[in-house]
């Protein structure tokens, strides 16, 4: 979902694999336009790996490579993302539960049509009442997108740029960032900080609200 216009892009995947929704992104951004920021939650497919924590998947390094700065939201805090989970709600009550599918594909033509219908029709109070076309037709707002013959580039390093950690500071005092922990200050017990991993000089620096409070050494795995 553009959170600016509510216009959503909705992609029928059969799995979570982290190929499939680097495609699906890929298709998203072309249809609705590049984002600044790429907000998550934390499942394995959006990050990389558990057992190799900073060398990171092809979500974040697709984001990366085009300048969109990946958020990660506190763990098992689903209500950050309370935007979209409202229009999870709505898709499931409103049109998956609605019907039965015959085959994937007809999921898939189905998903496009409620998409096609939702961005037309739904009205918003945060929008005034609009719908998502109209919002953005009122505002003359036409995103920067990606041109259709893009295709996925080559990944295998890590591009340079910043990947945005949203995290809660409990009383063992420790910093989880994709796993791997780093203790912090007694100051953080109970604050949520948020933690930037600039990936061209490997380090982690860690804020709270718009104050600096720290900086961690992050040296990331160089290509071959």
């Amino acid at each position: 979902m553009d959170l600016f216009s509510h216009r959503v892009y909705i992609e029928s995947q059969r799995t979570k694999e982290d190929k499939p929704i680097a495609a699906s992104l890929m298709r998203c951004w072309k249809s609705l336009g590049m984002p600044d920021f790429l907000q998550l939650d934390n499942e394995l497919s959006f990050r990389g790996s558990n057992k190799y924590p900073r060398s990171f998947g092809i979500v974040i390094k697709l984001c990366l490579h085009f300048g969109i700065q990946p958020v990660f939201i506190p763990v098992a805090e689903p209500w950050r993302n309370g935007v979209i989970e409202h229009f999870n709600d709505t898709y499931n009550k409103s049109f998956f539960r609605r019907q039965w599918f015959s085959s994937y594909l007809y999921l898939k033509r189905q998903s496009k049509a409620f998409q096609r219908f939702h961005n037309k029709h739904h009205r918003y109070s945060c929008l005034k009442g609009k719908t998502p076309g109209e919002f953005t037709k009122s505002y003359d707002y036409k995103p920067i997108t990606l041109g259709g013959n893009t295709k996925i580039p080559d990944l295998d390093d890590i591009p340079d740029g910043n990947i945005i950690v949203i995290r809660f500071i409990r009383s063992d005092r420790m910093l989880n960032i994709f796993g791997e922990k780093f203790q912090v200050s007694k100051d953080l017990v109970y604050a949520y900080v948020k933690t930037v991993i600039d990936t061209e000089f490997h380090t982690l620096q860690m804020y709270m609200g718009d104050e600096f409070v720290e900086s961690f050494n992050y040296q990331l795995p160089m290509s071959t």
